[in-house]
């Protein structure tokens, strides 16, 4: 699927005829450089995120979303390299800016959650301090007024006694209150996109719910577009209008979250799908996707999802399938789609 995504840029995820997407990602491909040469970790990924709206970004470890995430906030590292695409940001290309104007955007604009709190906290400062610091490197603001805002940002995340909880350290914290930090943190400069990766890793079930409905609240009160992250396409589909699946760096398919959960036309959706657990009795078992992620310095020359796929056939094998629509904003990139199932 080496072309996924580079030969759809005529029918975008979310925009409509007289609305430019928030953000919009044409051909981006990214590779990382290694003692046995360069790795494709992202190819030629395409999507829209709309102003205001949700788009959630699933796949397994190694598809590709978070390089794509940290590609879009200019923070990849130094053995990464993006060599084509586009990041346009409100019409602009983010590739295209110097590097004064995109640090800031970064934090301003865009802000991102990371997906351990624990490692993007400094346990050397405070909650606060840490929150403060995010104000006042955006705006001219005195530290009295960046107090009150952060204490202010901590009580609309719903962390208990914000006063208090200002003066901890992030090792005080649980950490279900140590992702409402960094979101109150993200949220500090009333960013346009807010990016979410993996926002609930490491938290129960219930944190999780909650934090889910905090970004919800977030949305919707503050008309704040966020691409969420996750390897968990349940959990995106609870809080996403559109869906973008990515397998081994490339976009498999992409659409309205109703469309792709109740037709999914790639078989790799059809298997993240069947490993959602289901609650109620009789409900179908899990069911595992055979095989592992492809080596991404030796890809087959055909299909990269071909060798775990139970629908494939030989052109399967030869042939890299391009994003091809199956009804309006829904594309996959399969040879045998629209697939027969089995009920």
């Amino acid at each position: 699927m080496d072309g996924a995504g580079g030969q759809a840029h005529d029918m975008p995820l979310t925009a409509t005829a007289d609305t430019r997407p928030l953000l919009q990602v044409r051909g981006l491909s990214v590779s990382f450089a290694t003692e046995g040469g360069r790795v494709p970790a992202v190819r030629h990924a395409d999507f829209d995120i709309p102003a205001g709206g949700c788009v959630g970004i699933v796949g397994e470890s190694g598809s590709g979303k978070s390089v794509t995430s940290l590609a879009i906030m200019g923070l990849l590292a130094g053995a990464a390299r993006i060599h084509a695409g586009q990041i346009l940001f409100e019409g602009r290309d983010l590739l295209a800016l110097p590097q004064k104007e995109v640090r800031r955007l970064r934090g301003g604009a865009i802000s991102m959650i990371f997906q351990e709190p624990m490692s993007s906290l400094n346990p050397a400062f405070t909650v606060g301090d840490q929150i403060m610091e995010a104000i006042r490197a955006h705006e001219s603001v005195g530290a009295r007024e960046a107090r009150d805002r952060t204490v202010e940002l901590l009580r609309q995340v719903r962390i208990p006694s914000p006063e208090r909880r200002f003066d901890e350290y992030p090792h005080k914290l649980s950490g279900g209150m140590r992702q409402r930090a960094m979101i109150a943190m993200a949220l500090a400069c009333n960013p346009r996109l807010l990016i979410a990766d993996e926002p609930t890793t490491a938290l129960d079930v219930t944190v999780q719910a909650q934090v889910i409905e905090l970004l919800r609240e977030i949305q919707r009160e503050r008309g704040t577009a966020i691409m969420l992250i996750s390897h968990n396409i349940g959990l995106i589909a609870s809080l996403a209008s559109d869906i973008v699946v990515m397998y081994a760096g490339g976009v498999v398919e992409r659409g309205p979250s109703a469309r792709i959960i109740g037709n999914p036309e790639h078989p790799y959706t059809v298997g993240l799908l069947g490993a959602i657990p289901r609650a109620e009795p009789g409900d179908r078992p899990l069911v595992g996707i055979d095989g592992a992620v492809p080596d991404l310095r030796h890809l087959p020359p055909g299909c990269v999802f071909e060798p775990r796929c139970p629908f494939s056939g030989p052109v399967c094998r030869e042939t890299a399938p391009e994003l091809s629509p199956f009804a309006p904003r829904h594309a996959a990139a399969c040879h045998m789609a629209p697939l027969e199932r089995v009920a």
